[in-house]
């Protein structure tokens, strides 16, 4: 019976039911009941592969429809099935009986009245085929009709709600990405991955203008331009990806070949295969610094839609204004790492000079003492050995002056492996724990044998380095070291990106502790309550774990000891 009633009842099911499967389920068993079929099935449209999938179905022969033919190419042919022809013609098609129908295609023997709706998106492109059918001739009424459209709109409304949905988790996904990634190279690949696996485009390569070369360079893609990467580009305005990456204007053209600023140049497959063209600039304070490019290949099926929409080009620009945030962001963190450093080097070049200065005017005093020790007969051969010890220990001074030195600036330079967390910790610690002590040593490490990517050597000297650093406070006690999963309370403490997952190192002395107002200071250079070497120590510390993409802060309260805690990125593929 058409009714207000049933009308409410088939169009709340995309508002009751969220997951699209189900939704699309319920509007099937709807129209089965409705319009009183043998069988009713939802053909989604299979972008990538040009066909329609009979991924839906309810009734009685539904189950015994073989997965090999639930593959449809759309076509008008002979034969073809109605589903294909409805598909490539674009309309409706009713029949009372299906013999009648030259595209008819014996897919259930059952079948004797058909009813096949075409469901476009608001661009005009196909995205499902509704198909109903009975085993009885001429059984579709007007009534049953009135159904099947509504139920068709609705059905179009679940697939356009879930792939709207799937452009704002892209969106979401590259967000994240922004926050994960600590270097361009990190970002560019989150966002190619991101492409290839929520938005399905065929390919897509990313431009970065390179001010050495006065070119838009290749800096990353997904097809099959992987392999020329940093080596081809475009200068400004050659071809239309050299436009937009000048122009700062989106591009968004069917059979881009027929484009007079066409050039056919580094695409992912042969020009004349280049169906659609995609391209959006990144733009960062009015002023464009490269593009986002996608195309996709002409098909094999001549009734596959391969043109780009408006929601593509919308979704593209968003990725391109967030990519540019992020890529600004990094740059802004690496200039600012760049003028510290710079800053920290002139400080470093003034207190080396000093103190080797200091250096070397003992030396030359155990010299000249040398001298008029020499010209002594007979010679005092205790003085002799006096300014031989005081030699020997103003030379040790400056080699440690400048091995601090040399690790200071080696200190984000790496060479990294694939590292048991455990054995390094324990390898680290071993190295500078003293042997006959009254401090006692405590290890709690995580069962769950954590693994890192380290430059081992340098990250057992961070390690050392707290480790000795601690133990220089306090003659007796206990130093506990353990390692851990990170959680967010501590990400949240140590200053770690919450997004990516970390190995924790905790070591924890008895000594006095770090006041508040000195628990960052102590990490920059020169800044040292120890007498021994230029202060460089935790600031050493800070650039290896930084390096490695990690975090380190001191967390403990004044009176109770130190606890510093240091936070390793666990290797994606781990």
């Amino acid at each position: 019976m058409f009714n207000l009633d049933t009308i409410a009842e088939i169009t709340g099911i995309p508002l009751r039911e969220t997951d699209p499967s189900a939704a699309l389920l319920q509007l099937a068993e709807a129209a089965l009941e409705l319009t009183a079929s043998r069988n009713v099935m939802v053909a989604r449209m299979n972008d990538d592969l040009g066909s329609l999938e009979l991924s839906i179905g309810v009734g009685i022969d539904w189950k015994d429809v073989s997965r090999d033919v639930r593959q449809v190419k759309i076509s008008a042919e002979k034969g073809a099935g109605i589903i294909a022809y409805v598909a490539a013609k674009r309309e409706r098609l009713v029949t009372g009986n299906v013999e009648k129908v030259p595209a008819y295609r014996d897919l259930i023997s059952s079948s004797k009245s058909e009813v096949a709706m075409p469901i476009p998106d608001r661009f005009g492109r196909i995205r499902a085929v509704l198909n109903m059918e009975s085993d009885q001739e001429n059984h579709y009424t007007p009534e049953h009709l009135h159904f099947a459209e509504i139920i068709a709109d609705m059905v179009g409304v679940v697939i356009e709600r879930e792939e709207s949905t799937r452009r704002e988790e892209a969106l979401e996904l590259v967000g994240s990405a922004l926050d994960r990634a600590s270097t361009e190279e990190e970002l560019l690949h989150n966002v190619l991955s991101i492409a290839d696996e929520v938005l399905l485009f065929q390919s897509c390569s990313i431009f970065l203008f390179d001010p050495t070369q006065d070119t838009f360079v290749l800096t990353g893609s997904n097809g099959m331009l992987k392999d020329k990467v940093g080596t081809i580009g475009y200068r400004a305005n050659e071809g239309l990806t050299g436009w937009v990456c000048a122009n700062g204007t989106p591009l968004r053209i069917d059979q881009p070949q027929q484009d007079e600023r066409w050039r056919g140049m580094w695409l992912e497959f042969p020009s004349e295969q280049v169906a659609a063209y995609l391209a959006v600039p990144i733009v960062y304070r009015n002023k464009s610094i490269g593009a986002i490019r996608v195309v996709r290949r002409v098909g094999d099926n001549p009734y596959s839609d391969t043109k780009f929409t408006e929601d593509d080009e919308r979704l593209l620009i968003s990725i391109a204004e967030q990519t540019a945030i992020g890529l600004e962001n990094i740059r802004a963190v690496q200039r600012a790492i760049q003028i510290e450093r710079m800053a920290a080097w002139g400080e470093l070049s003034a207190k080396s000079s000093h103190m080797i200065g200091n250096r070397v005017f003992a030396l030359k005093g155990d010299g000249n003492e040398l001298g008029f020790l020499l010209d002594d007969d007979p010679m005092d051969r205790d003085e002799l050995r006096k300014i031989q010890q005081s030699l020997m220990t103003n030379i040790e001074r400056v080699e440690e002056i400048l091995q601090e030195f040399r690790d200071f600036v080696m200190a984000t330079q790496l060479s990294t492996v694939r590292a048991d967390l455990n054995f390094l910790v324990r390898q680290a610690v071993d190295e500078v724990f003293p042997r006959r002590s009254e401090i006692t040593l405590n290890y709690d490490f995580e069962s769950t044998e954590p693994v890192v990517e380290v430059d081992a050597r340098k990250m057992r000297r961070a390690i050392s380095e707290i480790v000795e650093n601690g133990l220089s406070f306090f003659e007796k006690g206990v130093l506990s070291v353990r390692t851990f999963i990170a959680g967010a309370d501590i990400k949240k403490l140590v200053g770690a990106v919450r997004q990516r997952e970390y190995y924790g190192i905790e070591i924890i002395d008895q000594g006095p502790g770090v006041e508040e107002d000195r628990k960052e200071m102590i990490f920059q250079p020169f800044h040292s309550s120890r007498v021994k070497g230029m202060g460089l120590g935790l600031s050493i510390v800070k650039g290896i774990v930084e390096a490695h993409g990690g975090a380190v802060a001191e967390l403990g309260e004044l009176g109770s000891g130190a606890r510093f805690v240091i936070l390793l990125p666990v290797p994606k593929s781990s």
